[in-house]
């Protein structure tokens, strides 16, 4: 009986029990569309947010993009700009290698040209010419005169350098040689044997210049003319003359050697 009891009453809860179960499954099937429709919403604004981000990332590439294109296109022009300029600096540096050429040029021909003037100048100009003690100014012309005339004499050529030497001290008779050229053109004298002709040129040589350095030897040569010309007391008393107004040089040493030889030979005669 108890169990039969029992047995209606599990019956009577059956209704009670399915009831509760169909509502269990409607609120569990209520809570599944719930949650289904929170997921969709966040993929969608996940996705609406991916679709953002990478809007904004594909414009920052075009925006990069597009500057890269300029810095390019800047280069591009920066490196055009750097050809020309080594274009004109080559060029100009080709310039630069032709004018310092010409400049070279031109300094050269100048020195050329100065040079020459310098030259021609030079052969017009009066030299400073140091003769026997004696500085003087010559002319070129004067000077190669003299030098021309003394190396004929040097070559025995007593005819021509005679006539030379009395050329020459008619051209310039005021000339620095002249005491120099007299001593040579008695000497041309001496050397033809003209003995007077030679001491009348020595002795201007003297009344010109009694000091000149060739004074000592023309007063020496007058003697020997005197003795080529057998005038022997003129030719004791020229070296008498010659000891007495230039005891010092070699010609009177010369002179005292002659006297005192003439002495001997006359005592020993």
């Amino acid at each position: 009986m108890k169990a039969l009891r029992e047995l209606s009453g599990l019956k009577a809860l059956r209704p009670l029990v399915v009831a509760l179960a169909t509502l269990g499954a409607a609120a569990g099937a209520q809570a599944a569309l719930f949650g289904d429709d929170e997921a969709r919403k966040a993929i969608l604004d996940l996705r609406t947010q991916r679709t953002q981000d990478q809007d904004a990332l594909n414009a920052k590439l075009t925006a990069l993009s597009g500057q890269i294109d300029q810095l390019r296109r800047s280069l591009l022009e920066i490196n055009a700009q750097l050809e020309q300029l080594r274009s004109e600096a080559a060029a100009q540096r080709g310039q630069n290698e032709v004018l310092a050429r010409d400049v070279s040029e031109i300094q050269r021909r100048q020195k050329d040209l100065q040079q020459g003037i310098d030259d021609r100048v030079s052969k017009l100009e009066p030299q400073s010419v140091t003769l026997d003690g004696k500085t003087f100014q010559a002319e070129p012309d004067e000077k190669r005169a003299f030098e021309d005339a003394l190396a004929q004499l040097r070559q025995a050529d007593f005819n021509g350098g005679l006539a030379s030497l009395n050329t020459f001290l008619k051209r310039y008779p005021a000339t620095g040689y002249k005491e120099s050229a007299l001593y040579w053109l008695g000497n041309a004298y001496y050397g033809q044997r003209d003995y007077k002709q030679s001491i009348t040129v020595f002795r201007s040589l003297l009344a010109a210049s009694p000091q000149h350095a060739r004074a000592p030897e023309a007063l020496l040569s007058i003697a020997n003319c005197h003795t080529e010309l057998k005038e022997t007391k003129a030719a004791r008393k020229a070296l008498d003359d010659l000891i007495k107004a230039y005891p010092d040089s070699e010609a009177a040493l010369v002179a005292r050697e002659r006297l005192a030889a003439g002495s001997s030979v006359k005592a020993k005669g």
